[in-house]
């Protein structure tokens, strides 16, 4: 039984063997990836729908952020971003830089978290509401070249020699120490415990490190709040948009008033809006899904998507903001 299977098999292959050639490369033209990446038009998120304030999550209009659309390079898609004028074609490392996917998935992700502690923070300040913070986590997101360290990527920094780092402003106590003194450090890192050690380095007459790091937390206030951002969504980028949604729903000040706001930017603790990439992939999507207003950091971003705008003969009312502040005042007036 099994010879004349084979025998059959046989005879198919030696018959249809240019077809199963053509499909055997049509299969590897689409699925080999090579070193680029494609960025393309995203779309948007109704963060008015991810976000819950004792029990309010619904505006007359949509409150948005714009994200880009990224994807690995296969040939197909290298040829077509030829022709399509809206894609543009990366090198691994400028999307890379000098991390692995793994490393930057793991920042990304992290990006998110603090932007979305960094927006509740500057929203419940800019509404005058009581709140402490807890939960506070630092990690390192990054280890500069002449560090002399071997802590990792995702470490998270539970404590320096004595000194317990439960905040952000504890780091700041390793001046206590001189440059050129080694220190150990203890962190989590894939839920277990690691000694690491540094030796100190001096920069700009400050004693540090040597590694970049993010803060992570969770906000504590007599509001029950309750944010949904899903697993694959990352990035810093969402913001300033999930802080206008926050303080939206604190002091039921619609500020969509019936339209479809969408933006992007960054977020500090201050609530200063920072710059962030893409721009004008972003201005395509959101006029795609026919937003009203595109709220933007003023500066470059601005500047870019004012020429997408005159460029593509776009009709959006685009704003470049600076703060939170600025962002609420014009929607307030919008």
């Amino acid at each position: 039984m099994f010879n004349k299977l084979y025998e059959r098999v046989l005879k198919y292959i030696k018959k249809e063997y240019k077809f199963l050639i053509l499909l055997l490369t049509l299969f590897l033209l689409v699925t080999i990836k090579l070193p680029y990446y494609i960025d393309m038009p995203g779309g948007i998120i109704n963060i008015s729908e991810r976000i819950e304030i004792d029990g309010k999550n619904k505006l007359n209009g949509t409150l948005n952020f714009a994200y880009v659309s990224e994807m690995k390079s296969t040939i197909p898609t290298l040829l077509i971003s030829k022709i399509n004028k809206d894609w543009d074609v990366l090198k691994k490392e400028e999307v890379l830089y000098n991390y692995t996917e793994e490393e930057m998935d793991f920042i990304d992700k992290l990006s998110m978290k603090e932007a979305v502690s960094n927006a509740q923070y500057a929203a419940f300040k800019e509404a005058n509401e009581e709140f402490d913070i807890e939960n506070e986590k630092i990690y390192v997101t990054n280890v500069f070249k002449d560090a002399k360290t071997d802590l990792k990527i995702k470490d998270q920094i539970i404590k320096i020699e004595n000194i317990e780092i439960n905040k952000i402003e504890d780091i700041k106590k390793i001046n206590e120490y001189a440059p050129g003194e080694k220190v150990k450090i203890t962190v989590i890192n894939d839920k277990k415990e690691y000694i690491r050690e540094a030796e100190l380095i001096s920069y700009e007459g400050k004693t540090i490190i040597g590694v970049g790091i993010k803060e992570t937390f969770d906000i504590k206030s007599n509001h029950k709040i309750n944010i949904n951002y899903k697993k694959r969504e990352s990035g810093p980028s969402g913001g300033m948009m999930t802080a206008l949604t926050v303080y939206s729903y604190l002091t039921d000040i619609d500020l969509s008033k019936n339209k479809t706001v969408v933006g992007t930017g960054t977020i500090d603790k201050d609530g200063n809006v920072g710059e962030i990439g893409g721009v004008k992939y972003k201005l395509i999507g959101a006029v795609k899904n026919k937003a009203d207003i595109f709220l933007v950091p003023n500066g470059e971003n601005y500047e870019e998507a004012i020429k997408v705008k005159k460029e593509k003969n776009y009709d959006i009312k685009i704003v470049g903001v600076s703060t939170l502040k600025d962002a609420i005042n014009e929607l307030k007036n919008n």
